[in-house]
């Protein structure tokens, strides 16, 4: 009889301290890197927004790392200040080439509602981020606007894609060539 108490009293023991383990992690949330990487060097980024299904105005930004994580707005999802939103299709190509393997970094600015901002670049911002590479040259991420453990987590309060297309950049002796080449042109003309 001593013997079923113990076993007892150890399961009870052990349930309790598993529950309050539980609940003591139930408002912490983890997610994955959502890092948009460059499938290759020289990439050119193209961003296309998609859609907007938010109760919020937000703003997705571009985070330019090579300045200091300069950020270069992009689009807002509503119209703001009196300049409509995003338009379906509408795209927006990075200034610069990235190369292989290079993260490319976005914020989004709730402007109106309860103000925040999240970016790929945090790693406590990540889960406000879901992004599906299955197709690393046409990446698609959609954003959460109420910070977790609140909103509805349902991911549609920004949606965008992320297409990288590989850019060819002319060789010091192609470019040389095609310089002298204007030369003799504008030497024929003459």
């Amino acid at each position: 009889m001593t013997k079923i108490k113990t076993t007892t009293s150890a399961c009870t023991v052990l349930g309790i301290v598993a529950g309050m383990a539980a609940s003591a992690g139930a408002g912490i949330y983890s997610a994955e890197d959502p890092g948009i990487f460059s499938p290759f060097n020289n990439a050119q980024v193209d961003v296309y927004w998609e859609y907007s299904n938010a109760g919020y105005t937000g703003e997705l930004r571009w985070v330019d790392t090579t300045f200091e994580s300069v950020s270069h707005d992009l689009w807002t999802n509503k119209r703001y200040n009196g300049v409509d939103g995003a338009r379906s299709g509408q795209s927006y190509q990075l200034p610069r080439l990235f190369a292989q393997g290079e993260r490319v970094d976005f914020s989004y600015a709730i402007l109106k509602g309860k103000k925040d901002i999240f970016s790929t670049s945090n790693q406590d911002d990540w889960v406000q981020f879901d992004v599906n590479a299955d197709n690393p040259l046409d990446v698609l991420v959609r954003v959460e606007d109420i910070r977790y453990p609140g909103g509805d987590r349902d991911h549609n309060d920004a949606v965008f894609r992320v297409v990288f297309s590989q850019t060819t950049i002319p060789s010091p002796g192609a470019m040389a060539l095609m310089g002298a080449g204007g030369l003799f042109m504008v030497r024929r003309r003459r």
